[in-house]
């Protein structure tokens, strides 16, 4: 099998000399062209001959972003395999690709226990037009019905409480507000708790945690 033609962008330096070096180790790699910018790339005219390209997601803030870039390659080169590496959650950029291209994606987190072969899985499923983006779609359909269950598993009472909770409203405020007893919103406050929380440790801070948890099931709905 042919070795694998590699464009790589990444606007860290230090980052882009450093994994540029071990992925020039690879048996599977036959070259890797390193670019600062989306720019330098785009004017190079190396996507035309090139098998994958590697890119960071953030890239320069008034410019193309690594999704931004890879479909503008992707347009330039249909062959061509781009594998997306980020700091960040990976789970919602694969939205940002259009479903007629998703074909030969691939998406990382970037992280420092990462080595050679991981960033060889992910760059060969890209050249072979498959990619991880179904797995990643399954992941984040799973923890999305797993916040759905979560949600539903607080009576309409806990969310009530929950939803003036996460407007900084005390306890007490809360009694007022729902014409209910102190002691009774207290007992609500902590079932919600054991729902959002199930398996929080004894040092959380149970109020402040579930209140986040909770907004966060509220945007994930919106």
């Amino acid at each position: 099998m042919r070795k694998t033609r590699l464009l790589y962008v990444e606007n860290d330096s230090a980052l882009r000399g450093l994994l540029a070096e071990l992925l020039a180790t690879s048996d599977l790699i036959e070259s890797v062209l390193a670019f600062a910018n989306a720019s330098d790339l785009l004017k190079s005219g190396a996507a035309n001959s090139a098998d994958a390209a590697l890119l960071d997601y953030s890239l320069d803030p008034e410019g193309l972003n690594g999704v931004e870039l890879g479909i503008q390659l992707r347009n330039l080169n249909e062959h061509i395999g781009i594998v997306i590496y980020s700091q960040f959650s990976v789970a919602p950029m694969v939205r940002r690709v259009p479903n007629s291209m998703l074909g030969g994606w691939s998406f990382l987190q970037k992280r420092a226990a990462a080595g050679l072969s991981d960033y060889e899985g992910a760059i060969q499923a890209a050249v072979k037009g498959k990619g991880n983006w179904p797995e990643i779609i399954d992941s984040t359909i799973g923890a999305l019905e797993t916040d759905a269950s979560m949600f539903f598993r607080l009576t309409p009472r806990q969310r009530s409480i929950m939803a003036l909770a996460s407007k900084s409203k005390s306890a007490q405020d809360i009694a007022s507000l729902l014409h209910l007893s102190y002691p009774h919103v207290r007992k609500e406050l902590s079932r919600a708790y054991q729902v959002l929380l199930p398996e929080a440790q004894d040092s959380v801070d149970l109020k402040t945690a579930a209140v986040l948890k909770y907004i966060e099931l509220m945007r994930a709905a919106q």
